[in-house]
């Protein structure tokens, strides 16, 4: 079962930050793009957004249902965990106010702030990277 659970994890974690990374990328490019190419990309760019919110939250649940599989309480005696935990909590902050701002954007009709929106995707990604490797050494 753990294993079932780490795959499912390594595989959450993988939708999560490859759509966050394909999304700044193509988000770094759109000015490229003719003006009636936008809609498509917006749509292709809210699919992404999802994924990577899949993803997050797959994270969450797969990564406390291993935690209470295997270490229990014990884990927040491990320093570098809560660190690592913190670097999800702020990456899951970023992710919310992201979909906050997708939502808003998606009433009024106009598309979402576009710097608002990278920097919480760079901020997102950071903390993705981070909590990466603060389990790896927690785990290690």
């Amino acid at each position: 079962m753990l294993e079932l659970l780490k795959a499912i994890h390594f595989l959450s974690f993988s939708v999560a930050i490859g759509a966050g990374i394909s999304n700044l990328a193509l988000g770094a490019r759109l000015s490229a793009f003719p003006p009636q190419a936008m809609p498509p990309l917006g749509g292709f760019r809210l699919l992404l957004g999802k994924l990577s919110t899949i993803g997050l939250i797959l994270l969450w649940l797969t990564g406390i249902w291993m935690v209470a599989v295997t270490a229990g309480m014990r884990i927040f005696d491990n320093q570098i965990f809560l660190w690592k935990l913190a670097a999800v909590a702020v990456l899951t902050v970023f992710s919310i106010a992201a979909n906050l701002t997708v939502a808003k954007a998606k009433k009024t009709g106009m598309p979402p702030d576009a710097n608002r929106m990278k920097r919480l995707g760079f901020g997102s990604q950071a903390m993705a990277i981070l909590a990466l490797i603060l389990a790896v050494v927690a785990f290690n």
